[in-house]
């Protein structure tokens, strides 16, 4: 399956070892903030953060309930691109050699008096009650 490396401003079809280590290496944690190595929609590699205080990395398999982040929040530049070129190869063991927590998606509920379609329904009941009480 072919690879695509992702940041907010290009993208890069089937990209080689010397690309990921320079766009890892342009992550400053303000425009350039999130770089992603992708198999497809849902299985991919991200690094966030800033190339010089530290990066996180996400991965994820096929789909959200298979998301994980990893524990250290700050990885150094020279792990994360080790890691990243192990993954460009196929390799499988960048999982192992680092530590894993789940990252769960939160979903918000929203109540129906937070959505704005009750505001145009009471709006449009106020309108009508209005209309009736004075006469078109």
């Amino acid at each position: 399956m072919s690879l695509t490396l992702n940041t907010l401003d290009n993208a890069y079809p089937e990209p080689d070892a010397e690309t990921v280590t320079g766009t890892l290496a342009s992550l400053d944690g303000k425009r350039n903030l999130v770089a992603t190595l992708a198999r497809g929609e849902a299985t991919y590699l991200q690094a966030s953060g800033n190339a010089v205080s530290g990066l996180t990395l996400t991965y994820q398999d096929d789909s959200l309930e298979h998301r994980y982040r990893s524990v250290d929040k700050a990885l150094p530049l020279s792990r994360v691109t080790e890691v990243f070129q192990q993954y460009l190869r196929g390799e499988d063991g960048w999982r192992a050699s680092l530590q894993w927590e789940r990252d769960e998606e939160k979903l918000v509920a929203t109540t129906w008096y937070e959505s704005w379609w009750f505001y145009i329904a009471a709006l449009a009941a106020v309108i009508a009650s209005f209309v009736w009480w004075r006469g078109w």
